[in-house]
C-alpha cells in the first residue's frame, strides 16, 4: 500500500473498530474518494484489504458494506480467540523477560487510568493493546497476526450485539491476567483468559437493531 492508501485504510479501519461506521453500512467508493481527495482506485484497494480482514463485505453489483457478523460467526470468532489466546498466554508466562513484564505493567496502569477517565474510545484501543501485548510476549508472529484481525472483528460484533460502553471489570480482569503472567502461573493465566472472554461473550444480547450514522462524507471530513 502506498502512503495515501495506508492513510485511508487506517481511518476506515479505526472508524469501524471504534463503532463510528456501523455494521451493514454501505461504504460508497465515490464518497470516500471525495472525502480523502483521491480517485476511486486507492479506495477500492483499501476496501479489498479490509474485506480480506473480514471487516468489510464486498457484494457483487451492490458494493462494499461494513461486515455484519451472524450469531454463528460471532461465536466462531470467540472460539478462535480462546484457542489462540490460551496458547499465547501460556507462552507469555514462559518466555516474557522481566523488562517486558515491566513495560506490560505500565500498559495495564495506563488502561486503568483510561477507564477511570471514562474515555470509551481510548478504552477500546487499550483493551486491544493488552491482548496483542500478550501475543507479542508469546514470541510467535502468527499469534499477533491472527489475533489482531480477531480483536478488530470482536469490536464489530460488540457494536452489533453488545453494550455501547466499556466496563471497568474488563480492566480488572486484565490486571489479574497480568499478575498471573508475572507470576509465571500458566494454569491460572489460562483460566483467567477463558473467564474473561466468556464474560465478554455473555454480555452479547444478539439484538440486531442498528443505528446508521450520517453520510460517509460528513464522517470522514470530521476525522481528517
Amino acid at each position: 500500500m502506498n502512503s495515501k492508501e495506508l492513510e485511508i485504510y487506517k481511518n476506515i479501519k479505526q472508524a469501524i473498530v471504534h463503532q463510528k461506521l456501523r455494521p451493514n453500512m454501505q461504504l460508497v467508493e465515490k464518497e470516500i474518494a471525495e472525502a480523502f481527495g483521491v480517485s476511486r482506485t486507492p479506495v477500492r484497494n483499501v476496501l479489498r484489504k479490509l474485506s480480506y480482514e473480514r471487516l468489510v463485505k464486498i457484494i457483487e453489483n451492490k458494493g462494499a458494506f461494513v461486515t455484519w457478523f451472524s450469531v454463528n460467526e460471532a461465536i466462531e470468532v470467540f472460539e478462535m480467540r480462546r484457542i489462540l489466546e490460551v496458547n499465547a498466554v501460556r507462552y507469555a508466562c514462559r518466555l516474557a523477560t522481566e523488562e517486558q513484564l515491566h513495560e506490560f505493567g505500565k500498559l495495564v496502569e495506563v488502561e486503568l487510568n483510561t477507564y477511570q477517565d471514562a474515555d470509551y474510545i481510548e478504552a477500546i484501543q487499550m483493551s486491544g493493546k493488552f491482548h496483542l501485548k500478550i501475543a507479542e510476549l508469546a514470541r510467535n508472529s502468527y499469534f499477533y497476526l491472527y489475533l489482531e484481525d480477531l480483536i478488530s472483528q470482536t469490536s464489530v460484533i460488540i457494536s452489533i450485539y453488545g453494550e455501547s460502553h466499556g466496563k471497568k471489570s474488563t480492566c480488572l480482569h486484565h490486571h489479574h491476567i497480568y499478575n498471573a503472567i508475572q507470576q509465571r502461573d500458566e494454569d491460572l493465566a489460562e483460566k483467567l483468559v477463558i473467564e474473561h472472554l466468556k464474560e465478554i461473550e455473555d454480555t452479547l444480547h444478539f439484538d440486531e437493531n442498528l443505528q446508521i450514522p450520517a453520510s460517509l462524507s460528513d464522517l470522514f471530513q470530521n476525522m481528517l
